[in-house]
């Protein structure tokens, strides 16, 4: 009888710690490598960062631009000037100075290796430490650099691999911690806990098995969170742009063969084939390429650069591939790995090559396919007029942007093939704020998450 009742308090004691808050189960797809607030690149790396870092300012669910590292601000011109909080501290318990900003920002402006993603952020910025303040000032306008230096987490002086975030990272072998610390945000969640899984199938199994309490699920037909799941759609401003060496022509062709090589449903919700040159949720109206139709492609064959193991691009480019028979047209989807992908983009050496992008929240953000050093100026793209328009869009609602987007269309540089949908499923018992810039980019992000009681 006391061995059975012995049972049944195990028993019992093994139930509720499994209802009880528990950490956090995600996942990476791939390994994000070390944590660097200068060289860091890649969406993983931005997890890792926005998780352990802290920017002068963040964006909340609905994009507004929210105090982080720093307390306040005052705009005068093209002149910012922020007041950090006071007793910030990094996680190896240094206080969170002036000093490590500008270190930040000097350092990725000086380093040759700095993510080229940051360098176009502070393009032509200017750093001074007056007291405890920092005061910027840059040729963009002061709500463009605002919101873009929400994307730059501050890290200690002379120390690239440490933030002052609401949480801090430990790494064992391929599972990256990361743990609650003191912090103004006072994270609700104890910890969340990475696994690099790979593989589509092996991630669908770890959801369906409640064995992650966060996760993307594939991009499959009629697939259905399990019941202790929620199925979370949030909109983004994420598509798939491919770029060409080769000329116009191939992206004249890819433009109709995007609307006729995927049927509806053909990637479930996550995503759809697009209809314009820049993203509609950032308010631009839908333009076509504005150029003369090109002679018929018949007989050309185009390599097209994509990263290897991504089942979603692999799923799309076969449909293109078939399309482009119809016309007599080889186009030959190369899959390649994602650090090679980038350093050929970077050094232009591709005919065709495409790769996932996240706009910011804003128009801005479509400079950084037409700017001289742009990130995502990937083939010298170039116009006279570009430069003319750059002064005229100081507001969001600046006729300018129109005109500008014409300039684009005669002759773009890149075109998106699809835009997506975020599809999360996330764990009944966990309460996350859904936003544009997914779970984690945004303030408080996974810092305000709470386990139901």
């Amino acid at each position: 009888m006391r061995r059975r009742v012995l049972i049944l308090l195990l028993s019992l004691i093994s139930t509720l710690a499994a209802r009880s808050p528990q950490t956090v189960q995600e996942s990476f797809a791939r390994d994000p490598g070390l944590l660097d607030f200068i060289s860091g690149e890649g969406h993983e790396q931005a997890i890792m960062q926005a998780l352990t870092g802290d920017a002068l300012v963040g964006l909340d669910t609905r994009n507004r631009v929210v105090p982080r590292l720093a307390q306040r601000w005052e705009i005068e011109g093209k002149l910012i000037r922020f007041y950090l909080r006071d007793e910030m501290r990094f996680t190896r318990g240094a206080l969170v100075k002036a000093e490590d900003v500008a270190w930040t920002f000097q350092e990725i402006l000086r380093n040759v290796g700095a993510s080229p993603t940051k360098r176009a952020i502070l393009e032509g910025m200017k750093v001074n430490v007056k007291g405890a303040t920092v005061e910027v000032s840059s040729p963009k306008p002061a709500p463009q650099v605002l919101m873009e230096l929400a994307r730059l987490p501050i890290a200690r002086k002379g120390h690239p691999d440490e933030g002052c975030g609401p949480f801090a990272l430990t790494r064992d072998g391929q599972d990256w911690t990361f743990k609650s610390r003191s912090h103004f945000l006072n994270p609700k969640i104890k910890a969340i806990r990475f696994r690099l899984i790979a593989d589509d199938q092996a991630l669908l199994q770890n959801l369906q098995k409640g064995w992650l309490s966060i996760g993307v699920p594939p991009a499959r037909r009629n697939l259905r969170p399990p019941a202790n799941f929620v199925e979370l759609h949030q909109p983004t401003r994420a598509q798939l742009l491919v770029w060409s060496q080769a000329g116009l022509a191939p992206l004249q062709a890819l433009e109709r063969w995007r609307v006729e090589a995927f049927p509806a449903d053909f990637f479930g919700a996550k995503a759809s084939f697009s209809r314009g040159l820049w993203p509609e949720s950032l308010g631009f109206p839908l333009m076509k390429i504005q150029a003369p139709a090109p002679p018929s492609p018949e007989g050309q064959h185009w390599e097209l650069l994509y990263s290897a193991g991504d089942e979603l691009v692999q799923k799309a480019l076969m449909a293109l591939r078939e399309r482009a028979r119809q016309e007599g047209v080889e186009l030959e989807p190369k899959p390649v790995e994602a650090a090679l992908l980038y350093e050929r983009l970077q050094k232009g050496d591709f005919q065709l090559a495409c790769a996932l992008n996240i706009f910011d929240p804003h128009p801005w953000s479509v400079l950084e396919l037409m700017e001289p050093k742009g990130p995502l100026n990937f083939n010298g793209w170039k116009d006279a007029d570009f430069q003319g328009l750059g002064s005229k869009l100081a507001s969001p609602e600046s006729p300018a942007w129109l005109e500008l987007q014409k300039v684009w269309a005669r002759h773009p540089g890149a075109l998106p093939l699809l835009d997506f949908t975020s599809v999360v499923w996330v764990d009944r018992r966990l309460k996350v704020e859904s936003s544009a810039l997914g779970l984690y980019l945004t303030t408080p992000g996974p810092a305000g998450w709470t386990w139901a009681p």
